[in-house]
């Protein structure tokens, strides 16, 4: 990485957000600033790629291409709205350096991006608390998630149970004990918490599910924007 100045590239769909991040950036000594580099060279000529959540996990997936054949890349500084726990991990795993969550302060960004361009890392507080949360919550049991994501699915207890071939009070039973492990008290906050985490992201269902577990883990998308009620 250059000893002089940290060459950033911002990679932003939103108009605004981009505007904003490069001009806090461009407003530091030792930074150079490039905004929407039309090629995958401009990126790996960078120091440091900023970019929003979406276009930082195409651009950690390119650049952990890149490294596989010998490459040298950027560092990658995320910054979204984006504070669920699957999604951190995942930019996390990738390779991100930094991931911070909009409305922090320019001071902020602008430490991050230097730390980075020092071989550090940075994490937005909130960020570190739910890694916290995380890591100190109780894991739900593979059959808990695979009740929990028929529920999400929208099925009664009593289909759950038929579909996973357990009784009505088996389905019940599971059910209180991830409310408990998630400390919630409906199957709203239920499914709630349970995306936030990624739990369901990655739970599939043995069986007689339509898909295999590999399948499903692999990244089949499921709707959590259903309202649920308390079932019988």
């Amino acid at each position: 990485m250059s000893s002089q100045q940290i060459r950033v590239v911002v990679v932003y769909d939103n108009f605004l957000t981009r505007s904003g991040l490069t001009s806090t950036l461009e407003a530091c000594d030792g930074v150079t600033v490039q905004t929407l580099a039309s090629d995958d060279a401009a990126l790996v000529d960078s120091d440091i790629v900023v970019a929003d959540l979406d276009s930082g996990v195409r651009v950690l997936n390119l650049f952990r291409k890149l490294q596989k054949m010998g490459a040298q890349c950027p560092r990658v500084v995320i910054v979204t709205d984006s504070e669920r726990e699957w999604q951190i991990r995942q930019a996390l795993t990738l390779g991100a350096a930094a991931y911070l969550l909009l409305g922090t302060t320019g001071e902020e960004l602008v430490a991050a991006v230097r730390s980075v361009s020092r071989g550090g890392c940075h994490l937005s507080q909130p960020v570190s608390a739910r890694l916290a949360e995380s890591l100190t919550a109780e894991p739900l049991t593979a059959r808990e998630e695979d009740v929990l994501a028929l529920v999400t699915d929208g099925l009664c207890n009593k289909r759950v149970a038929a579909r996973l071939g357990i009784s009505v009070g088996t389905v019940k039973t599971h059910l209180r004990s991830a409310f408990e492990k998630l400390q919630v008290r409906s199957r709203t906050e239920a499914v709630a918490a349970a995306e936030r985490r990624g739990i369901l992201r990655q739970a599939g269902v043995r069986g007689e599910m339509e898909a295999p577990r590999a399948f499903l883990a692999a990244g089949a998308h499921r709707s959590f924007q259903r309202a649920f009620s308390l079932g019988a």
